[in-house]
């Protein structure tokens, strides 16, 4: 796999871990991991490779989604994340609220950069 798109999956994996390990702190480990699951579940639709995402109680890992792009490495990899991301966030502002999530959402932005997400615009 192409160094630029193992360095990008990295830079997502550290961003999904940091939005399960905040989102546990309201949710808890259960209720977080149902909701990837359901992410998962509608991003699957379009990305089929999503489902090798890893989550469980101690979180959540790219290894698998890295493993399973050798076979497909045209993959949109910054729209599939983005999408992920874009989704879990509106999930979480009806479960949170949308103040809490949008602490989330600063904080993903200040970190990571280039999170197009306003939870009022729903």
């Amino acid at each position: 796999m192409c160094e630029l798109i193992e360095n990008q999956i990295e830079r997502y994996e550290t961003m999904l871990r940091e939005m399960w390990t905040e989102s546990a702190k309201y949710l808890g480990t259960f209720s977080v991991n149902l909701l990837v699951e359901r992410v998962v579940w509608e991003l699957s639709q379009e990305y089929k490779e999503i489902e090798l995402l890893q989550y469980g109680q101690d979180g959540i890992t790219c290894a698998g989604l890295a493993a399973g792009l050798n076979k497909n490495p045209d993959l949109p990899v910054d729209d599939m994340f983005v999408k992920f991301i874009i989704r879990y966030l509106e999930i979480l502002a009806r479960l949170l609220g949308h103040e809490k999530t949008e602490k989330i959402a600063k904080r993903l932005n200040e970190e990571f950069g280039r999170i197009p997400f306003d939870s009022k615009e729903e």
